[in-house]
């Protein structure tokens, strides 16, 4: 062990008379940076701090409108007048009898019963359900939440079922498996 102790001794001896250091490479002053403008460095985040607050204002403004859109009291479809069921008429002559011309002429002058057509039907053909958006096509025809269609008024559309209402009755239409 004093053989390592007496080599360490002489390694530093010959250190601390030996040679100086080596110069080490040489660094260039550092050039002196002008201060930063405080005001700038805080302008972007504020400004896009602020962009993105109106973005949120005008974003909940828009949902309260289209839900005070969506919950307003639709207008009332005017109401339609229910089709006339056809009457049949019947009639009997006992005998032949040649009628006076005046009664005659009364008689071709006098309109025939008009035979209105019968009320259509209906037939849902597919729901496209998203809450608040949802679509139904019935007899060919895409409709959605408050549109008219044949003086029916659609007023709800579900999973299943179509709600369509007219000034005298409410008609609930599901799907029909095929």
């Amino acid at each position: 062990m004093s053989l390592v102790n007496d080599a360490l001794k002489r390694a530093k001896d010959s250190q601390r008379k030996g040679n100086a250091p080596a110069p080490g490479p040489q660094f260039r002053p550092a050039e002196p940076t002008a201060p930063a403008a405080k005001g700038v460095n805080l302008l972007v985040p504020m400004a896009i701090g602020l962009i993105v607050i109106v973005g949120l204002i005008l974003a909940s403004q828009n949902r309260q409108k289209t839900v005070a859109r969506e919950s307003a009291p639709k207008p009332a479809a005017p109401a339609a007048v229910p089709a006339a069921k056809p009457v049949e008429v019947t009639v009997s002559t006992p005998a032949p009898v040649a009628p006076a011309p005046a009664v005659a002429e009364k008689a071709a002058s006098a309109p025939a019963p008009v035979a209105s057509a019968p009320e259509p039907t209906l037939k849902l053909k597919a729901i496209f359900y998203s809450p608040g958006h949802s679509t139904a096509i019935i007899n060919g025809k895409t409709v959605k939440a408050g549109d008219v269609y044949k003086g029916f008024r659609v007023a709800a559309i579900t999973q299943t079922s179509a709600t369509l209402v007219s000034a005298t009755q409410t008609n609930v239409m599901t799907l029909e498996p095929d």
